[in-house]
């Protein structure tokens, strides 16, 4: 099996496969993989019906990623007898697949990803932030709306991408270097706005007093709502706190039901920010080591 590298190209190949998983976690999602394919240099081949990925860590290890599409044992033995010596590493596999790793590969070590746990909420808490628990981030919108003379949450368009690039240039590449990670994604949350179309996701822009202050893009796979990217001016009260509403309230109801809000990475301020939102689940990821 001929492996090549994950390219923009391969999104309509792949995204079919995403709506097909039984697990809610965002890696199996256009913005999950396809943001970090070059920070992980991600690789895939395609074996009759089945979709299979890998990825280089930074530890210089090789993992694979489930396989999507057709018997997931069918990939898992067809990659068992792929390996040349040593282990066979999967990352990111969701919890609830975990019972057919151990069933067809007994005695396979099994271990937590505890900094990738990804954050899932009910839309509905995010949409109408009602009741007490609630009360900070109702706050927060209030004094923002009370700090300016009119406020617009917009869908993000062809026509306004431009303007949201030179704001988010300004205002998180015009200061000091950031970490390997923080660059990364700060070029991939370019490449997105460049590549609109070729994302698929859906975006909105909010704006105070005719400037743009955040503007958020997610996809919708099945049930549930991915926030992917979430950016907003720190300087403008309440603006991140009105993004997660009214994102929520934009694209969510009917069908969609839930929102992932990812992962915290283990860093303690994302990790009480997500947890500030009150989320109905983590949804835990590990480790197989087949041999």
């Amino acid at each position: 099996m001929q492996f090549k590298q994950l390219t923009l190209n391969e999104i309509p190949l792949v995204q079919p496969y995403f709506r097909q998983m039984k697990s809610r976690t965002c890696d199996f999602t256009v913005g999950g993989m396809f943001m970090w394919r070059n920070y992980y240099k991600m690789e895939y081949a395609m074996d009759g019906e089945i979709f299979y990925s890998r990825l280089h860590d930074q530890d210089g290890q090789v993992y694979y990623n489930l396989p999507l599409g057709g018997d997931v044992a069918v990939g898992i033995q067809v990659l068992k007898g792929q390996t040349e010596g040593g282990p066979l590493r999967f990352c990111t596999v969701p919890e609830c697949y975990l019972e057919e790793f151990q069933a067809i590969c007994p005695g396979c070590a099994v271990s937590e990803q505890t900094d990738f746990a990804d954050y899932l909420y009910q839309a509905s808490d995010l949409a109408q932030l009602g009741g007490k628990r609630y009360s900070g981030q109702r706050n927060q919108i209030s004094q923002f709306k009370r700090g300016v003379e009119g406020w617009s949450f917009e869908p993000l368009t062809a026509g306004n991408v431009g303007a949201v690039e030179a704001f988010f240039t300004q205002t998180y590449l015009s200061g000091a270097g950031a970490g390997a990670t923080e660059r990364e994604e700060n070029d991939r949350v370019l490449e997105v706005l460049q590549n609109l179309d070729r994302y698929g996701m859906v975006g909105s822009v909010l704006t105070a007093d005719g400037s743009i202050v955040g503007f958020s893009l997610g996809e919708i796979v099945n049930d549930t709502l991915f926030t992917h990217i979430e950016k907003a001016d720190r300087s403008c009260k309440g603006a991140y706190q009105m993004l997660v509403n009214q994102f929520a309230a934009a694209y969510t109801g009917g069908d969609v039901t839930y929102i992932n809000r990812e992962e915290d990475m283990g860093d303690p301020g994302l990790r009480r920010a997500k947890q500030a939102y009150h989320p109905i689940e983590l949804l835990k990821k590990y480790v197989v080591e087949v041999m």
